[in-house]
């Protein structure tokens, strides 16, 4: 399925699914259209494939055929039906081919592999201490040829190569990797390097696009993932898509201000909401302030040792997040609200579950929800799970995102 270069992915984009359509010329169209009716079911026969891309009997059949001639498809065992011959499911072939995600900040590169249902294959992870633009390219550029070649994949196995990076920018200086990186085409040299697609992400998109594909976000086509990491962001699905904004900002909640007069921030406000909800608050308010130090496994040992000044930190981002929820559900009106990020799961269980019951906003009272808030996916290497799973999210919806790509067979 080669698809066409461009300059951005990120343009928007609004639909609540991929439709067929049976003109000649789309046929790679149509392709990426059975996938993704199949990922987002599971499991799909013929006659059912049919009905959800709304294309031709015959058309499907051709095109079932193929992806499975590529391996992207495989068939199920036949089952009973009611009338006529047994139909036959057809399901994602994990390992039909595999992505690679990268996360980095200023201490730690992590890269993992996975395969086309999400399943980690390999991992590598080196300590970094706030690289320069060129440090940082010999670094990822190691990073996935050691990955590959210890998972023995060939590079045209792979669909491409996901970057997670904390935000587009950093209000406080260049990023939040280190010096000279604003601006950077980071894109196109670790395309040169690797000769694999690249594609860059904020973490915060990243992990909301994991989500999408092989989290609980499965089942909903308009859902805002809220980001736990150091800062503080968002990431915004609004009919089946992620949304990027005008310029790639959109999701940047962090620099809301939710105390007047508050905590100041380096933006030049008081009472941004990171400067309450984030991993650097939490450190902050145990009294470390050692980079060296902080890890999020430390955070959750205090946790189960009910440590005072965690928890009255935990408490409070709980009532700061019930003020975000409410303000999230009355302006995007999304289906459910995950919370994630880089917090240890059973952290992020409590912090929903004192955020419990949520604030009564506009949304709920004109329609009841019976799921407002939902734990997302919450670990350590989040976003990389979640940048691995970019190039997946893009190839199969090309119509939006045109990179220069192909699904190998």
């Amino acid at each position: 399925m080669a698809t066409e270069n461009s300059d951005s992915p990120k343009n928007g984009g609004f639909r609540t699914g991929m439709l067929g359509t049976n003109l000649e010329h789309a046929k790679e169209h149509n392709l990426r259209a059975v996938i993704d009716a199949v990922r987002r079911h599971g499991a799909l026969t013929r006659a059912e494939i049919t009905r959800t891309t709304a294309l031709s009997v015959q058309t499907i059949s051709n095109l079932v055929a193929e992806l499975e001639q590529r391996g992207l498809l495989i068939a199920g065992e036949a089952e009973k039906a009611k009338r006529g011959q047994p139909a036959r499911p057809y399901r994602l072939n994990p390992d039909g081919g595999y992505s690679v995600g990268i996360q980095m900040d200023h201490q730690l590169a992590l890269a993992i592999l996975v395969n086309l249902a999400g399943e980690e294959c390999a991992q590598i992870q080196q300590p970094v201490s706030r690289p320069s633009p060129d440090e940082g390219i010999d670094i990822l550029t190691n990073l996935v040829d050691q990955l590959l070649e210890s998972a023995k994949v060939k590079k045209k196995r792979v669909f491409g190569v996901g970057v997670a990076i904390p935000g587009p920018f950093d209000v406080s200086g260049p990023t939040g990797i280190g010096p000279g990186w604003v601006g950077f085409p980071l894109e196109e040299r670790l395309r040169e390097r690797t000769d694999l697609p690249v594609i860059v992400e904020n973490d915060a998109n990243a992990a909301a696009i994991a989500e999408r594909l092989h989290g609980a976000g499965k089942k909903f086509e308009n859902f805002v993932y809220v980001f736990i990491g150091m800062g503080l962001g968002a990431g915004l699905f609004l009919n089946g898509q992620v949304y990027h904004g005008v310029r790639g900002a959109a999701g940047e909640i962090g620099h809301i201000v939710v105390e007047t007069d508050g905590i100041s921030c380096e933006c030049g406000n008081k009472g941004c909401f990171e400067r309450y909800v984030s991993l650097r608050a939490a450190y902050e308010a145990i009294g470390e302030t050692d980079d060296a130090h902080r890890t999020p496994e430390q955070l959750e040992k205090l946790y189960d040792e009910e440590d005072p000044a965690f928890m009255a930190w935990l408490r409070n981002a709980a009532d700061k997040l019930r003020l975000g929820v409410q303000a999230l559900e009355s302006t995007f009106d999304p289906e459910v609200i995950f919370i994630g990020g880089l917090l240890p799961t059973k952290i992020a269980q409590a912090l929903v579950e004192k955020m419990l019951p949520p604030l009564p906003s506009v949304v709920t009272q004109l329609k009841p929800l019976d799921e407002r808030i939902l734990v997302g996916i919450s670990a350590t290497s989040a976003p990389a799970h979640g940048a691995a799973s970019v190039p997946i999210f893009y190839e199969f919806n090309a119509e939006l995102y045109k990179h220069s790509n192909k699904l190998k067979s």
